[in-house]
């Protein structure tokens, strides 16, 4: 773990944790947009509507994430440069960057001719997947700093 004790901040309170509590937050809420949209009336015209906007949002909300944790003061570079021996879980975290992204476009591109039972079973996977991210992102950090990163 670095020496952060000439600032005066412990990693708790480094820019990058906070910034990656942010965009936490804001992907929480994405996810759960998606939720409600997926479970509305299928047969209900907008539905398709509803379920493109709240993937498109995710998408936004998704990049975003990506681009926080992975920017080179980002979150990632600082946990391999404080502790390199949690290399294979950030590595990890990054390759399901690409991994969801591209299920996230998949389901937006099915919205073109929607099954409303399969679709709603692919953004199911796709909430499961960010999910099982969103945990694996906090128990790196909490490996790395003993801190809980917070957000919903």
């Amino acid at each position: 773990m670095s020496d952060m004790s000439d600032e005066g901040v412990g990693p708790e309170e480094g820019p990058a944790l906070e910034a990656a509590r942010v965009r936490r937050v804001d992907l929480k809420h994405a996810m759960s947009a998606l939720e409600v949209s997926a479970a509305g009336a299928s047969g209900d015209p907008s539905w398709s509507d509803a379920l493109r906007s709240a993937l498109a949002d995710l998408r936004v909300a998704f990049e975003a994430h990506v681009e926080e944790v992975e920017a080179s003061d980002g979150l990632l570079a600082e946990v391999m440069g404080d502790c390199p021996r949690l290399s294979s879980r950030v590595d990890r975290l990054r390759n399901e960057h690409v991994t969801l992204s591209e299920q996230i476009d998949a389901c937006r591109a099915r919205l073109d001719d929607p099954d409303p039972p399969e679709i709603r079973s692919e953004v199911l996977d796709v909430m499961v997947a960010l999910a099982r991210h969103r945990h694996a992102g906090a128990d790196l950090v909490y490996e790395a700093y003993n801190v809980d990163i917070g957000g919903p």
